[in-house]
This record gives structure tokens, C-alpha cells and sequence, in this order.
């Protein structure tokens, strides 16, 4: 019996604005998910550690926001997905 793994690891986001940038980010962060079987609060906890420069001092900034307003902390991918989209997508974006 032949045992093959393979490592995939999950792409880094810099927030850089460019829509395709960002789909292809979500698109590639989706398929790990399903492929590792990861579940909400797991998957936030890889996206978390995948935001890089401008994406990573935005979020910084929305926790930081939050507190101040006493909301929840945000702890799973949909959640933080649907504040993404606001942020990284056009508004007419479909």
C-alpha cells in the first residue's frame, strides 16, 4: 500500500485591492478548508494567520473598533468573510 500526503499550505493576503486578488485569495482559502475538513472557527484561525500587511493592520483596526463599540469578537470564517467582502469587494460586485 503506497501512502502519498502532501503539505498544502494556504496563500497569504496583503489586502492588496485588485478584485481578482482578492476572489482568487477566497477561492483557494475555501478549497483548503473543504480539503482539510476544517470547520468555522477552525478555518478563521488559518485565515487570521494568513493576513498580511494592509489586510493584517485592517483587521487589527476591526478588532480594535469592536472592543471600543463592546461587540462580540470576531471568531469564525463566515463571520469575518462577510466583513471581508465589505472591505476588499465593490459594493456592485455580485
Amino acid at each position: 500500500m503506497i501512502l502519498v500526503t502532501s503539505k498544502v499550505g494556504a496563500p497569504e493576503f496583503d489586502g492588496n485591492l485588485k478584485l481578482e486578488n482578492y476572489i482568487d485569495w477566497v477561492l483557494a482559502i475555501e478549497r483548503i478548508i473543504e480539503l482539510k475538513e476544517y470547520n468555522d472557527k477552525k478555518a478563521f484561525k488559518l485565515v487570521d494567520l494568513k493576513l498580511k500587511v494592509y489586510a493584517s493592520l485592517w483587521y487589527e483596526a476591526l478588532k480594535k473598533n469592536r472592543a471600543r463599540e463592546t461587540k462580540f469578537k470576531i471568531k469564525t470564517w463566515s463571520k469575518l468573510r462577510i466583513r471581508m467582502e465589505k472591505r476588499f469587494l465593490l459594493p456592485s460586485y455580485q
